[in-house]
Formats: C-alpha cells, sequence, structure tokens
C-alpha cells in the first residue's frame, strides 16, 4: 500500500514537472515528453541543419526543454544580432559538462562570466597581442609553418583531413608556450588527436546526458569528453610545470610566463590568478582556433578542386599583385580582395562553428515578444544566419563575388559573423584571419589544387561535431 502511495506521488510530481517545466509564453518549439523534456526530438547528428526547419515551423526564437533545462535556440540572423548585443544574454550556463573541464570552477575565457572573466579576458588580450595575437609579427611564424607544410605536400597524393591542424596548432603553441614542434614530433601528434577527438565528440545541440541529467554523474562518473578534456588539461600542465622551473620574470618568453609572472604577484592574496586558471585559459584558446582554422583551411581545398575556374582567378589575383619572386605577406591583404571573398564564401558555405558558445540569461527577459526566465541555456545558429536566403538570395550557391562590391573591393556584410559579435566576439579572430590569409596565398602561388585522377567530387557534407570538418578526401598539390 505504502509502495504504491508512493509511486502515485512520484507520478504526479513527474506529471507535475511535465506540465509547468515551459513557462507562460516560453517560445514555441518541439514537444516535450516527461523527465526527458524535448530529447526525443533533437537531431543525433548535424543539428544545424534542422534548425532551418524549426525555424519554418516555430518562428525565429525556438523553445526546447533539455531534460530539466530550460533551452531557446535563436535561428533568425536579426534576433541573433540582438541576443549579440543585449547584457542580459552574456551569461555562460554551468552544468556538469563545463564543471569537468574547468575544476568545478567558472574559470577561462570562453565559458565564464561575471568581474573575473572581464579580468581575465582583458589580461589575456592583452598579452597574447603583446607575443603575436593579429600582429604582422606573427607573420614569419606562420610562413614557416607554410614552407614545412609545402616540402611535405609538393607534387604529393595527399589526405587533406587535418592536414593543416598541425600548422595551426604549432602557431598557437608559439604564443602559448614558446615551443614549434617539428611536423612528425610525437607530443604534436598526441595533442592533435587529443583536439580531434574533443570537438568531434558532441554537438552543441544536445550535449551529453550527464550534463542535461546531473544525477547521472554518479552513473556515469566520466563521459568521452571528460576523458579527452582530461587529457588536454595534463598536456597543458606538464608545460606549465616545465615553464616554472625556468621563469625569469624579468624576461618572459610566450603568455605562460607571463600568466605564471602575474600568478606570483598575486601569491598570498585573494585572486583570480591561478594555475587552474591558466589551465582553462589554455584549452579555451585552442577552442577557439586551433581545429577550426585548420578545417578552414581544408575546406578550402574541398572548394579548390570543386571550382576549378575559381582557382583559377585565384591564381591570377595572386600573380597579379604578389607574382612569383616573393612570398606573400600580410600587407597584401587590402590588395588581394578575391582572395579574402573566396576565404569568407568558403566560410559562409560551410560555418565551422554552426553554432555560438552556449550562453544563458542573467535575468528574465523577453525575445521576439517572448518571456524567457533567468538561467536559460541560449543556443545561437550562426548557420543560419550563412543560410538565409531572404539576406543572401542563393545561399546553396558558393559564389565568392558576393563579397566582392561594384567598385572591385571586398565588401563588408553585417550578417558575416563566423568569428560572433559583441563582448563575446572570439578573442583569436585576427590571428585565425592572418593564419588563413598567408597560409591560403602561400599555397596557391606555388601550387595547382587536382583531384588524383579517377577520384570522384568529394562532398561538401560535414562531419559532425561541436565544430565541423570536411569528409576525408584526397587532392594532389601540383607545382605551378
Amino acid at each position: 500500500m505504502i509502495f504504491l502511495l508512493l509511486f502515485t506521488v512520484l507520478i504526479l510530481y513527474i506529471l507535475y514537472s511535465w506540465i509547468t517545466l515551459k513557462p507562460q509564453n516560453f517560445p514555441p518549439g518541439p514537444p516535450t515528453v516527461p523527465i526527458l523534456g524535448s530529447i526525443p526530438f533533437l537531431p543525433k547528428k548535424n543539428g544545424h541543419f534542422d534548425m532551418e526547419n524549426w525555424r519554418d515551423k516555430y518562428g525565429g526564437a525556438v523553445g526546447l526543454a533539455l531534460g530539466s533545462f530550460l533551452s531557446v535556440v535563436v535561428c533568425e540572423p536579426k534576433l541573433v544580432r540582438e541576443v549579440l548585443k543585449r547584457d542580459e544574454f552574456q551569461a555562460r550556463p554551468y552544468n556538469r559538462q563545463l564543471q569537468s573541464r574547468s575544476f568545478g570552477r567558472k574559470i577561462g575565457i570562453m565559458f565564464a562570466d561575471g568581474p573575473d572573466w572581464q579580468e581575465q579576458r582583458r589580461f589575456s588580450l592583452r598579452h597574447l597581442k603583446e607575443f603575436g595575437f593579429g600582429k604582422t609579427s606573427m607573420e614569419s611564424s606562420i610562413l614557416d609553418e607554410a614552407a614545412d607544410l609545402m616540402d611535405e605536400i609538393r607534387d604529393r597524393r595527399v589526405q587533406v583531413s587535418s592536414l593543416f591542424n598541425i600548422s595551426s596548432v604549432n602557431v598557437l603553441w608559439k604564443v602559448m608556450a614558446g615551443v614549434r614542434f617539428k611536423r612528425t614530433d610525437p607530443l604534436l601528434q598526441r595533442l592533435i588527436k587529443i583536439l580531434t577527438d574533443l570537438f568531434r565528440a558532441g554537438n552543441g545541440l544536445s550535449g551529453n546526458l550527464s550534463a542535461l541529467f546531473p544525477i547521472l554523474r554518479y552513473v556515469l562518473p566520466f563521459t568521452e569528453q571528460d576523458i579527452v578534456t582530461r587529457e588536454l588539461s595534463k598536456f597543458i600542465l606538464e608545460s606549465i610545470r616545465e615553464h616554472d622551473k625556468t621563469l625569469d620574470e624579468a624576461n618572459p618568453r610566450d603568455f605562460i610566463d607571463v600568466y605564471l609572472t602575474e600568478m606570483r604577484k598575486h601569491k598570498g592574496s585573494v585572486s583570480s590568478y591561478d594555475e587552474e586558471t591558466l589551465i582553462v585559459i589554455c584549452m579555451d584558446l585552442f577552442s577557439a582556433g586551433a581545429e577550426s582554422v585548420g578545417n578552414t583551411l581544408g575546406f578550402i581545398m574541398l572548394y579548390m578542386v570543386l571550382y576549378p575556374k575559381v582557382q583559377q582567378k585565384v591564381h591570377e589575383a595572386i600573380d597579379s599583385c604578389i607574382g612569383r619572386n616573393r612570398k606573400p605577406s600580410l600587407l597584401d591583404r587590402p590588395s588581394l580582395p578575391y582572395i579574402e571573398a573566396v576565404i569568407q564564401e568558403v566560410i559562409r558555405c560551410n560555418t565551422i562553428a554552426p553554432t555560438t558558445v552556449p550562453h544563458s540569461t542573467f535575468v528574465d527577459t523577453e525575445l521576439n515578444g517572448y518571456f524567457v526566465p533567468k538561467d536559460t541555456f541560449v543556443l545561437l545558429s550562426l548557420w543560419s544566419i550563412s543560410q538565409d536566403k531572404e539576406h543572401w538570395g542563393d545561399p546553396e550557391n558558393f559564389r565568392p563575388s558576393r563579397f566582392i562590391d561594384e567598385s572591385g573591393k571586398l565588401k563588408k556584410d553585417e550578417f558575416f559573423i563566423p568569428f560572433g559579435y559583441g563582448k563575446r566576439l572570439c578573442p583569436g579572430e585576427a590571428l585565425a584571419r592572418n593564419f588563413i590569409f598567408l597560409m591560403f596565398t602561400t599555397l596557391m602561388q606555388d601550387f595547382s589544387v587536382e583531384l588524383p585522377p579517377g577520384h570522384s567530387s568529394p562532398s561538401t557534407v560535414c562531419l559532425p561535431g561541436f565544430t565541423t570538418a570536411p569528409q576525408p578526401f584526397e587532392v594532389i598539390f601540383k607545382s605551378r
């Protein structure tokens, strides 16, 4: 009798929770079921494709219940820009998934918020610029990576998947740790594998079960993401400990040295500067740049073999502006609008980050006439912006000329925001743009990119994950 009563109470509680889960005037969205919420109706892979269907069915703001958590997916371009501007949407959610990567604390520069986040972001950006982020001083490092890569691939049949990740990791790691690996270094290969596994381990929409149902942490203490994140954390910690042994505070070699010096200044006092925060900042920077930049170059090579006329125009632009007797420079960027247009069109067609890093609401607020409670998980669809028919006209077509104005100059577009917008703008945007431009122009100055004989055209459908990646394909980098 007691068991039956308890069972009845449990069922009634579940039904009550289900009925009251979505508050009144919450944005419309997929159906919900008890306990799971909207999870059974979420896409399993490449959820950014389904967001377009949701927008047609529910509107620009889609309400979901992810287990016991409320979520809003914003998939209308003007609403995405509005959310990125408004302060009340600039918090970060904090769940089991994020706790596991940040030592149970809300630290770092990507998944944190509040005064400590502001202090750490200011410090990090200031000193990263000193060591090359966005500066022409990084030019020689990027060109060194390009030269090494060219020696490896010249007139050879090459698998493009992850081809550029080694170069992008090397440039990032030199800024952070002052080290440049040889391309065959086992330690570098280990780091590349960790990063690849991390970004292929899930998707931004559904996350993992233990993040949505905290009680499962006692049943499923370690997810695939947890394991990969711990590997990356261990790799970074080893470098920090080595730096600490040889630190000369008067002559910092890299970002880690500068941060360790700041930690020593605050030793013995309450401070946001500590070893765990440094580890998480390094992970954040890798997350923001390493794999995404490499995959962007992979997609660029994909479109070069699919669109040989575009590749021919790229060669003509480089030959006309730079010639063959010197290497490209960042100073050439304003004179090569077609190169920039090709890069931007590839990024638009295959948005590397289909959704932003999740946002959260500081307070109860409204969006598009709907009520959005405090602590709502907010996901912004950058894919929806890049594929918006109303704005782009023919988003399904690869057409670099859409970024060129009538005078032949590069045209700015307010809806081209692959690095985000506002206070949450990606800290590595300048470095990423410089790296992609220099690597692309340097390779195309010397090579034509062709499919091996007998190979069919590769697919433009991306691999799923937190970031997208091209499917495996091979090319020949043929000397011009």
